[in-house]
């Protein structure tokens, strides 16, 4: 249905009847076509060049010419009907025709560019539909870009003409009027509009640097200033606030950047993590982060435990040195006279509770507990909660463990065949119980074998494996008999092994 309706309206203005040309357009129809969003610009290039105009466009025709969409073919154009009109009385060729005008076309007629970038800008010159070649133009403007004169350049066989442009800094628009080497206009006063914009994100900085809350009904705007590495704002580029929801499990909000690249966030208190953080993220660029001030001003990144040179400690025993928790406000001042409350798993912290002093500091002293692995302190100030973990080792041997199959068998008789080998596992615990190392046993034992086999000849000793946790000891009993097999070294273990021939 569209073309339908182009081709007749078009040919309504366009072809000719059979003895007059088309009526020429007044201005008034000109815009209503060029507005009209069913016809081509080439089509109207082609409707202006047969038709003409009933007017001489003056600066500010070609100026309303130009906001209503007109392409560089339209005003070329038109600019020829008005040339046409101007020498049909006297600049004929030989032929009798009427010469036809000399028009300048920018191709395109807006060249976009980015920041940083240099560009070109390629300009049509030709008489009627033959170009013209080896003639210098300008682009009337161009000293703007900082070059010393107006670029110049000259067409080839095929009538273009190639400016080549410098790397501009500065994101903006600029319109170069295209006249000739001498600088003379053409008519239409044809011209180039060149664009430059802003390149990729390179950095964005927000503002504030931190969120304060005044209290629950307050809110707080987080602004993302977006740049280019030359320093040029980034407009319509998404930037993402994570971390800050409209509730749970939502979305992170999106905002995009206007024109002075800037993008605007408004949270509330209950929209975002108090003594936590939110990030800004946009594409291409690590996550910048905003710190969220706890209830009392406290901030949460720099309020918690200082390292310590270590962690770990025997079971039941003191921490080598006490732990500090600090605090600070999102100012980074010290939160002196809040009180800090303390408790502890696996662990004894003393005190329970304490004010900061002067530093925003409190030295809290750590006993661990009385089962190996991790052990923790919490530490609680106004809203804000952190947490130092720490690892209770095992302690010395204190009773060594031997088993067979599974089965506890200190102190007890087993019964094994002649000449059959069997194993016992040996193990250690600390005085809580606690499963210890037995790796300096096993060592000693290996090294004492030879001495064990002629100590107990008729109960030789296989082998030995051991490991940290456990040794395992591979017997043989030679003849019948009972015999006490006794294992350590101060602590000691002991089992009774009655070997009995084989059945």
């Amino acid at each position: 249905m569209r073309s339908r309706l182009v081709v007749f309206a078009l040919a309504s203005l366009a072809t000719p009847l059979a003895a007059q040309s088309p009526p020429p357009l007044d201005k008034t129809e000109l815009i209503r076509l060029l507005t009209n969003p069913l016809f081509a610009q080439t089509e109207l290039a082609d409707v202006v060049r047969r038709s003409c105009l009933t007017f001489r466009p003056t600066e500010r025709d070609w100026a309303d010419l130009r906001t209503a969409g007109a392409s560089g073919e339209v005003i070329a154009s038109a600019a020829a009907c008005d040339s046409r009109r101007a020498s049909s009385s006297s600049a004929t060729s030989s032929s009798g025709e009427t010469a036809q005008p000399v028009t300048a076309v920018a191709q395109p007629i807006e060249v976009v560019t980015t920041a940083g970038a240099s560009a070109s800008v390629r300009v049509h010159l030709s008489r009627g539909r033959t170009p013209l070649r080896r003639t210098t133009l300008a682009l009337r403007g161009t000293t703007a870009l900082g070059l010393p004169q107006d670029a110049l350049a000259v067409t080839d066989d095929s009538g273009i003409a190639l400016f080549r442009l410098p790397a501009v800094s500065r994101a903006g628009r600029h319109q170069f009027e295209i006249r000739t080497g001498g600088g003379a206009t053409f008519p239409g006063q044809p011209a180039v509009l060149f664009s430059v914009r802003s390149a990729k994100p390179s950095r964005v900085r927000l503002t504030p640097d931190y969120i304060a809350f005044r209290g629950a009904d307050t809110s707080a705007t987080i602004v993302a200033a977006v740049t280019d590495s030359l320093g040029n704002p980034v407009s319509g580029e998404p930037v993402e606030l994570i971390g800050a929801t409209g509730g749970s499990g939502a979305a992170p909000l999106t905002s995009v950047t206007d024109s002075a690249g800037r993008a605007t966030f408004a949270v509330t208190p209950n929209s975002v993590p108090r003594g936590g953080t939110v990030q800004v993220r946009v594409r291409g660029l690590p996550a910048t982060e905003v710190e969220v001030a706890a209830p009392g001003g406290l901030s949460g990144v720099n309020t918690g435990f200082l390292p310590l040179a270590s962690t770990a400690g025997g079971v039941g025993s003191q921490l080598g040195q006490p732990v500090i928790f600090r605090a600070r406000t999102v100012q980074g001042t010290a939160a002196v006279g809040h009180t800090v409350r303390f408790r502890a798993l696996n662990a004894r912290a003393t005190p329970e509770s304490a004010l900061l002093d002067s530093t925003g500091q409190v030295r809290v002293d750590v006993v661990l507990g009385n089962r190996t692995g991790e052990s923790a302190v919490f530490a609680s100030i106004d809203s804000v909660e952190r947490v130092v973990t720490l690892h209770a080792q095992p302690g010395p041997v204190d009773t060594l463990i031997l088993d067979r199959n599974g089965e506890v068998v200190n102190g007890r008789a087993i019964a094994v065949q002649v000449a059959v080998p069997f194993s016992l596992r040996l193990r250690a615990r600390d005085i809580y119980g606690n499963l210890t190392s037995i790796d300096a046993l096993g060592q000693a034992l290996r090294a004492g074998r030879a001495r064990l086999n002629v100590r107990q000849q008729d109960l030789q000793l296989v082998s030995i494996e051991s490991a940290d946790s456990a040794v395992t000891v591979t017997l043989k009993a030679q003849r019948v008999g009972s015999y006490q097999f006794v294992i350590g070294s101060g602590i000691t273990a002991s089992v009774r092994v009655d070997a009995v021939a084989k059945p």
